[in-house]
């Protein structure tokens, strides 16, 4: 059994739109430059997945990764997923609005560990998770309407 990749695509709400293209950016953007600090001699920079507050950029990039694979995984493949987990209060909307306000939870805790020296990659990341946040809302606001639960 093939899947149409363009019509699963058409049939996918805006959330999960969005979660496709910005979780692998946000996974890009973790190898940007976060921290840039230059000396008289030379530069250092660090990306997310090093320090300062790895840990919170780290957690961050697998939180985006979680929804990116549960929307690809509901959309372009045969596999059931249930609409909830044994309990009829969790279900995918929720948790795509928890891991988006973790993702942000994430990049603020990274921020306030460390906020000198802030390079563009950081800015980026920042800008990515905030999508992430308002895809996860935006799944969330669809399954309240009635759209039922999301892809």
């Amino acid at each position: 059994m093939s899947v149409n990749f363009g019509e699963q695509f058409a049939k996918m709400g805006i959330g999960e739109k969005i979660i496709l293209v910005a979780a692998p950016l946000f996974l890009i953007c973790s190898f940007l430059p976060w921290y840039d600090v230059d000396f008289v001699v030379g530069s250092v920079t660090r990306n997310g997945w090093q320090s300062p507050g790895a840990i919170w950029s780290i957690l961050a990039v697998l939180v985006s990764l979680a929804a990116f694979v549960k929307v690809v995984l509901s959309a372009f493949t045969t596999v059931q997923i249930p609409d909830d987990l044994g309990n009829p209060n969790i279900t995918w909307g929720r948790i795509h609005l928890g891991l988006g306000i973790a993702g942000v939870v994430f990049i603020l805790f990274k921020l306030l560990n460390e906020s000198s020296y802030l390079g563009f990659g950081f800015y980026i990341g920042i800008i990515l998770v905030l999508v992430l946040a308002a895809a996860g809302y935006l799944i969330f606001q669809q399954e309240q309407k009635g759209g039922g639960a999301a892809m």
